[in-house]
């Protein structure tokens, strides 16, 4: 039984710290440090590293080099599970027709799905996503619009009040917002509390809503819950989803579909 006092954010916070100092750790060593089990370090190490608080090792966490650029840190996510995201992105692309008017969230899937998508004509595509906005290259007859916002220290997407003013006042015809974690009784959850307004919002203007995250993602719990199943439209995920966990999502009545 886990006996660790800390609420999860102060937990990671002190792993943090904890990895800072000694420059790694491994999984077990962190278990016996914080009074949780090989699981949970595992979880927090990993919703760390798609923060890009630390790099992920087989067996434990190594710190980042700060120094790094974030593009460097954002090609290396980009390259994980690449032909799942292109999949996803292919299938989610086959949703989109030209003249719609699409909401993409920050993200590396997200960013497939707009590359996918940038062949459309009379399309408009919304994003808080400053990389997808810079490489994604549309038809002269398309719009790209970005969010406007606060950019997230080592991050590249948008969040604030600026964002959430503009969202707030648009609608689109589909969303497609990415995921830290997808599980049958945790929800749809991100690694940050900061990025949870902006995805809602993101969700709640669009007539069709589609959570888009490889099958790594499900049945994991990430910190900050962004919504219920029956809040969005669709979860698309690819192949590779375990079919027992898939069977509980249907026993909820959770949409999924496999790329």
């Amino acid at each position: 039984m886990e006996r660790s006092t800390y609420i999860p954010a102060e937990r990671q916070k002190k792993m943090m710290e904890y990895i800072e100092a000694n420059t790694s750790a491994q999984i077990h060593e962190l278990a016996e440090k914080f009074h949780v089990s090989e699981a949970t370090v595992r979880r927090d190490l990993d919703d760390l590293d798609h923060q890009g608080m630390l790099r992920r090792t087989h067996g434990g966490a190594m710190k980042v080099d700060k120094s790094a650029s974030y593009e460097s840190a954002y090609s290396e996510r980009i390259s994980l599970m690449m032909a799942e995201k292109h999949r996803i992105a292919e299938r989610a692309a086959r949703m989109v027709h030209a003249g719609d008017t699409v909401m993409i969230s920050a993200g590396t899937t997200t960013y497939f799905i707009a590359q996918a998508l940038s062949h459309l004509e009379n399309l408009t595509l919304i994003t808080n996503d400053l990389y997808i906005a810079s490489q994604i290259v549309l038809p002269h007859t398309s719009t790209l619009v970005v969010t406007g916002g606060t950019r997230r220290p080592g991050q590249q997407g948008l969040i604030g009040a600026v964002a959430e003013h503009m969202l707030w006042n648009t609608h689109v015809d589909i969303a497609f917002v990415g995921a830290d974690g997808v599980d049958p009784i945790g929800a749809v959850t991100t690694v940050s509390f900061e990025e949870v307004s902006v995805k809602r919002l993101m969700l709640n203007a669009a007539a069709r809503s589609v959570i888009v995250a490889d099958h790594t993602k499900f049945g994991r719990v990430a910190m900050a819950r962004t919504c219920e199943f029956n809040e969005v439209s669709l979860l698309l995920t690819d192949q590779g989803l375990n079919p027992e966990l898939l069977e509980k999502f249907r026993r909820i009545n959770a949409e999924v579909e496999l790329a």
